[in-house]
């Protein structure tokens, strides 16, 4: 079985997915993503991280609507926001990664680019805001303002990284097989719901 993460950020999804992973006996894609993507690009993975983490600038955009070529999963909109080799680089790891089998791959869209596999169950991790900004707040030793700005910024690239490239809604419930807050059910709690949804999906 594939279990493919979606997040919003500072939802503690990275744990959940670690528990999960942990507790079915599966390999963990997430960190190494960026880098098998890097490898295929001959850059380095933190290139490939900031191009699905961030909005891009006005400059960038107009770089790429002078490159052209399509992504090999979907048609994206005419305005796709980021590179095209680079979208192509993280789709062929996450196919990759899938097809070695029982994986648990965190973010990167894997929900989309998987879609239609009979062994794949989506879920997405949220929780409101204020209780995400907590906790990037303390992570990352800021105040509530700078994390709430930090939430806005990543969350938006990613929703952007989605709609520009696969015509989907970030938490949008027709998008996944489950949809879990954390700050209702916890860490364990989670990701006890994921194993049991997963280990029923299997059955």
């Amino acid at each position: 079985m594939i279990v493919t993460v979606s997040r919003e950020y500072g939802a503690l999804s990275s744990s959940v997915s670690r528990i999960v992973a942990e507790r079915l006996g599966y390999r963990l894609v997430d960190e190494q993503l960026p880098v098998v993507a890097a490898w295929r690009l001959g850059t380095s993975a933190d290139v490939v991280e900031t191009v699905s983490e961030r909005p891009r600038s006005y400059g960038e955009r107009v770089l790429d609507q002078l490159g052209g070529g399509m992504p090999e999963a979907v048609q994206p909109p005419d305005t796709d926001e980021f590179p095209v080799e680079t979208r192509h680089a993280i789709e062929a790891a996450v196919r990759e990664e899938a097809s070695a089998g029982n994986a648990v791959i965190v973010g990167r869209s894997g929900h989309a680019i998987l879609a239609g596999r009979t062994d794949l169950v989506r879920v997405y991790v949220h929780a409101p805001l204020r209780w995400r900004a907590a906790r990037v707040a303390q992570s990352l030793h800021l105040d509530e303002a700078a994390a709430r700005a930090e939430i806005a910024r990543i969350d938006e690239a990613r929703r952007t990284y989605a709609r520009d490239g696969y015509r989907v809604t970030p938490g949008d419930p027709a998008n996944y097989d489950l949809v879990i807050d954390t700050s209702r059910f916890g860490v364990d709690g989670a990701a006890a719901i994921v194993v049991a949804a997963v280990r029923a999906a299997a059955t």
